[in-house]
């Protein structure tokens, strides 16, 4: 299978040198920008607790290193709801079940250690 990440998407953005992005998500992200045939976008994948904070992530979140010293949280850019829908349904297809929704993104984890299914809704600004 084709990679299609370069490991930039998947660090910290805030300089720190932090990636330690989940391999397994990794793969699933190629596999679904194989099925959907469209490029997808990463916004945030991995982040240290400052720039967590800094972007007012929770503070558990899956972005942040969790007990296997792995991130496990992506942000997939989505400008329509059609896409982002299709997103989801990609993502459950491979036993995603952790999800936010907001205006720009999609957020989707697949971090054992938190509540499961979880579906976030952030405010859609009209």
């Amino acid at each position: 299978m084709r990679d299609y990440f370069p490991e930039e998407p998947f660090g910290c953005r805030c300089g720190c040198g932090l990636n330690a992005f989940d391999p397994a998500m990794r793969t699933i992200l190629n596999e679904i920008r194989d099925e959907l045939n469209v490029p997808l976008k990463i916004n945030s994948g991995c982040r240290c607790p400052n720039k967590n904070a800094a972007v007012g992530g929770a503070f558990n979140s899956a972005h942040l290193q969790g007990p296997d010293f792995l991130c496990h949280a992506v942000d997939v850019q989505c400008y329509t709801g059609q896409f982002r829908g299709r997103l989801m349904e990609a993502f459950q297809r491979h036993g995603v079940r952790r999800f936010e929704v907001s205006e720009v993104h999609l957020h989707a984890d697949n971090a054992t250690y938190l509540p499961v299914p979880a579906l976030v809704s952030k405010r859609f600004l009209s």
